[in-house]
């Protein structure tokens, strides 16, 4: 096999196992809830996965949307999924309405990964300090985001 042919079956080898991993027909095994996510997330570890939780809060902050597990985002025990504004349009669109309202106090699947990051939680801003940390799951589009 050529080096060419063999650097393809690689690439398509990647995307194949990409496209599948975020896809909902797999729609995971395991399925963390916050308090899970909390525990995987050590470190400032990186946690692919698929995430189930009701969302109890949901804040907008520049041009981002956090959807909380608990009824404040202050909270220790909080685990945020953030999501972009082009994603919350998208899930808007796929979801006929506006998915902010649409989620509140509902029960989601999303799958994303999650992380332990430093935070600001007076800027809004994520820092990279270790005395105030705070889960988030980021999800980059909105066809992996789930109602359950």
């Amino acid at each position: 096999m050529t080096f060419r042919k063999s650097l393809f079956s690689i690439a398509l080898f990647t995307s194949l196992v990409a496209q599948t991993a975020c896809s909902g027909d797999v729609v995971l095994e395991k399925r963390l809830t916050p308090a899970d996510t909390l525990l995987e997330t050590t470190n400032r570890t990186v946690v692919p996965g698929t995430f189930v939780m009701t969302v109890k809060n949901v804040n907008v902050f520049n041009k981002m949307v956090f959807l909380n597990s608990e009824d404040t985002y202050l909270d220790r025990a909080n685990v945020a999924v953030q999501i972009t504004s082009a994603v919350a349009y998208n899930a808007d669109i796929r979801f006929g309405g506006d998915f902010r309202k649409m989620v509140l106090n509902k029960k989601i699947l999303v799958i994303g990964s999650a992380m332990k990051v430093g935070a600001d939680l007076e800027q809004g801003i994520i820092v990279n300090t270790k005395g105030d940390e705070r889960t988030y799951i980021f999800v980059s589009r909105a066809s992996n985001i789930f109602f359950e």
